[in-house]
């Protein structure tokens, strides 16, 4: 899973700030609409036909597909999009697009552009058949890097089960020192079984003085659970004491803050980050703002307004640190910690986040994105293999909208449980939509057949006839 394939830093112009990142899947989304045009052109040259035509189709069904694809899911996740602006129901970089919606939306669109330039529908329709099964199988791999589309849950032994990362690291990133890039967040299957409660990641990857309710979803009622550090608030492996100054009197420490302070007296972000690369300043390392700002004078609810802390409110925070390391490590309840105890939290503190956040995972899932490359690559395949051998322009295109959404019924089954409520038969709404285009295929082989075997003259006739 790889989320963002490369990250550069930010640009920056004025107040206005662009990140730059090649996200996993929108890559995966380009490069399969390039390959499935150029195969598409490839056929068509080979039909006797403009491959021109196929590239005016293909930026058709792209906008069809694109709209189709968005609709269909806002349509399904209307509950969560009900109150959405439009700019959030218009964002597509998470992955939230379904492809029936996308392949009707594009076909539409196609279908009527073919119409009005009084084309060979059918001939062309099989040609492009192929192409749409390869663009499936390079959608299945922009989810699989995404995150989304998982499998259910499985048995831990089975060779082809599927752990995802608690947050994705980005396969390239230039810049600062954390291989993470600065606000992301839990990937969709680790948020599904952390607010499950299946999954509970190390004490210091949470916020031990926050918590958030999640919104409800298709499995499970609203709960709560503790929030997760930002990754830019992780640490690498600390060298300091961690303990020198929680530990000291509240006049040395007042005398370390002040050192680091601004000139208010007061500590803000940056004043709190710079402090923390100090070895021998009033922080250690280890200390995370998000958890520091909880005892801020806005308390909890307040948490992300708070600008800056004063020296008490900063010193709260670090005797609440205190109090949760004796409760841990003093195992005989005499009060400071010394000794092994004090080297054993020492070295729970020091450890090194990046490497912790890196070994967290989901618990098995079944590789439903990996299945769904391999379906897409295999009717790819077998529809290009039967092209040679039809005996009616049109049937490829019919035999892919039978064979699809087959496949489709059977890898929803290996998927998340997701009840469609309207018609409460335990079945998803993508396994209602395989029934309706297996029905729609039927149709039209049945039709191909009533037609002429052939759909019209080839390119070369038709300007001939002109």
């Amino acid at each position: 899973m790889r989320q963002i394939i490369i990250a550069i830093g930010t640009l920056k112009l004025g107040d206005f700030e662009l990140p730059l990142r090649i996200f996993g899947y929108g890559l995966m989304l380009v490069l399969g609409f390039l390959t499935a045009i150029l195969l598409a052109r490839w056929r068509a040259r080979r039909s006797g036909e403009d491959p021109e035509t196929i590239s005016q189709c293909a930026v058709l069904a792209l906008i069809g597909g694109v709209i189709g694809a968005r609709v269909a899911f806002v349509v399904k996740e209307w509950e969560t999009y009900r109150d959405a602006g439009l700019a959030e129901i218009f964002n597509i970089t998470s992955g939230g697009l379904i492809y029936f919606g996308g392949l009707l939306g594009g076909t539409a669109v196609v279908l009527a552009y073919l119409l009005f330039q009084r084309l060979p529908m059918r001939r062309f329709l099989d040609i492009v058949a192929p192409s749409l099964m390869v663009g499936l199988a390079f959608g299945r791999m922009g989810c699989l890097l995404n995150g989304c589309c998982w499998g259910g849950p499985c048995q831990a032994h089975w060779a082809l089960a599927t752990r995802f990362p608690m947050i994705s690291k980005p396969l390239v990133k230039i810049g600062a020192p954390c291989p993470y890039v600065d606000g992301q967040s839990l990937s969709p299957p680790y948020a599904e079984q952390y607010w499950s409660g299946q999954v509970t990641p190390d004490d210091r990857l949470l916020n031990a003085f926050s918590s958030v309710w999640s919104g409800e979803s298709h499995h499970r009622a609203a709960v709560e659970r503790r929030s997760v550090l930002p990754v830019e608030q992780l640490h690498r492996r600390l060298d300091s004491d961690q303990l020198a100054t929680m530990g000291s009197s509240e006049a040395n420490a007042r005398r370390a803050f002040v050192a680091q302070a601004g000139d208010d007296g007061r500590m803000d972000r940056e004043e709190w980050d710079r402090a923390r690369q100090d070895d021998d300043g009033f922080l250690r390392g280890s200390e995370a703002w998000d958890e520091a700002v909880c005892f801020g004078p806005a308390g909890v609810e307040g948490r992300g307004a708070v600008a800056a802390l004063s020296f008490e409110e900063a010193w709260a925070y670090l005797q609440a640190r205190r109090q949760r390391l004796l409760a841990r490590f003093d195992t005989d309840g005499d009060g400071p910690l010394t000794g092994p105890q004090r080297d054993r939290a020492n070295e729970y503190l020091q450890a090194d986040l990046y490497e912790q956040l890196a070994s967290e995972r989901t618990n098995p899932l079944r590789p439903a994105q990996a299945l769904g490359i391999a379906n897409g690559l295999f009717l790819a395949a077998l529809l290009w293999a039967f092209y040679r051998h039809r005996r009616r322009e049109g049937r490829v295109f019919a035999l892919m909208l039978i064979l699809y959404p087959i496949t489709r019924y059977l890898l929803e089954s290996i998927r998340s449980v997701e009840a469609l409520g309207v018609l409460r038969g335990g079945w998803t709404h993508n396994q209602i939509s395989s029934m309706v285009l297996v029905l729609a295929g039927a149709a039209l082989w049945w039709w191909t057949g009533a037609r002429p075997a052939s759909a019209g003259p080839a390119l070369v006739e038709r300007l001939a006839n002109r």
